[in-house]
């Protein structure tokens, strides 16, 4: 949880899709008509929060503006956005804005302490008179103290506040705080507009493999940037051409789980240990970064595709669609059953699941993540 935000262009036109959302927005604020509470609700990152990040920055900045040069009126619906060069816009940017404030799950439950700190936040006579926001990031894992007195501050709002409450799974939160806000959803950005984007952004990519990235990241800016950023091709084909080919190898002979183990912990470097001039010199992943388990989340990924193929036959809608040819041997050749398939992908789940909770040995850990899959 933290006040601010930090180190981006808060333009809009920065944000990739959302021309609705975004119009909508600049709307609200050159009618002045600001609600108290909105609700950005749709899929997993496909631009909610920095979309209300961008808003808010823009109307702080218009606002910041308007106070200091009342007689200026560049500031309309139209022309709203983040300046970059005003105390406002620059406080945004490190973090230290006294009219925002954001908060975030990072996974874990938001509780009331973080809705106290909202309170305190509110309490604060900001530096110039201005409207406030507050942004609270995967609002639906609010545990029921906190959402009860979230509710509370929403009835009886303090001074121009904005609230934008960000949630994939609107269903989770109580109807008494979904009743104070007015909800905007999100939709997936069209393959093309990210196709487009993309294409510019890496020339040196083949059509191909944009294409490959398309289809993987589902609609989602971030995640198509991350894909292609991350080195996915390296991790997935290091996967599938050792440690898949190995596994099934072994599945079917019953073999030894140790092998396959020792080659994916020597490539999957474990980023919170080993430091980076070793992990560039070994040319290891850094894959067990913070906040995640891609390397298991890449193997889950695999393995859908291989249980995919094996019910259906229909290589056109995989994921990995170009080494279709690798997942159909997978899927045909080493006697593994979908029933077995599907059995491995719950045991990956619990392994990621495991992980996530508990601070384990990454080591020992894929060791008995390797043998369960050998014995499913």
């Amino acid at each position: 949880m933290f006040y601010g935000v930090m180190n981006h262009d808060y333009n809009f036109s920065e944000i990739v899709g959302h021309k609705r959302q975004i119009d909508f927005l600049k709307g609200l604020y050159s009618s002045d008509r600001m609600p108290s509470g909105l609700l950005f609700y749709g899929q997993n990152n496909i631009g909610k929060k920095f979309t209300a990040e961008v808003f808010a920055a823009s109307v702080l900045c218009a606002d910041y503006a308007a106070y200091f040069n009342p007689s200026s009126s560049a500031f309309s619906g139209s022309s709203l956005n983040f300046c970059g060069k005003c105390p406002s816009c620059a406080s945004i940017s490190n973090g230290s804005n006294q009219n925002l404030f954001v908060a975030e799950s990072f996974g874990n439950p938001i509780k009331i302490e973080t809705v106290h700190q909202i309170g305190s936040f509110l309490a604060f006579t900001p530096p110039y008179p201005s409207r406030r926001f507050v942004i609270i990031d995967d609002a639906s894992v609010m545990n029921p103290s906190a959402a009860n007195a979230l509710l509370k501050i929403l009835e009886e709002p303090q001074g121009e506040t904005v609230f934008i409450l960000i949630t994939s799974n609107a269903g989770m939160l109580p109807p008494t705080v979904l009743s104070r806000c007015l909800p905007l959803g999100f939709a997936p950005v069209p393959d093309e507009i990210l196709l487009n984007v993309f294409k510019l952004k890496f020339p040196d990519i083949d059509d191909v493999k944009l294409k490959l990235f398309l289809k993987l990241a589902g609609g989602s800016y971030s995640g198509f940037l991350n894909l292609v950023e991350s080195g996915y091709l390296e991790k997935r084909d290091f996967l599938i051409n050792n440690v898949f080919e190995e596994l099934f190898e072994e599945f079917r002979k019953k073999g030894n789980f140790y092998d396959i183990s020792g080659a994916f912990t020597a490539k999957f470097a474990f980023s919170e240990k080993i430091p980076k001039n070793v992990r560039n010199k070994e040319k290891n992943f850094e894959f067990e970064a913070k906040g995640g388990n891609p390397a298991f989340e890449l193997i889950l990924f695999i393995l859908r595709d291989i249980y995919i193929y094996s019910v259906s036959k229909n290589e056109k809608i995989l994921y990995n669609e170009d080494v279709a040819d690798k997942i159909k041997r997978f899927a045909s050749d080493f006697g593994a059953s979908p029933k077995v398939i599907e059995h491995m992908m719950e045991i990956t789940v619990s392994h990621i699941e495991k992980i996530n909770s508990c601070n384990l040995n990454k080591s020992i850990s894929a060791d008995s993540y390797f043998s369960n899959l050998l014995s499913a």
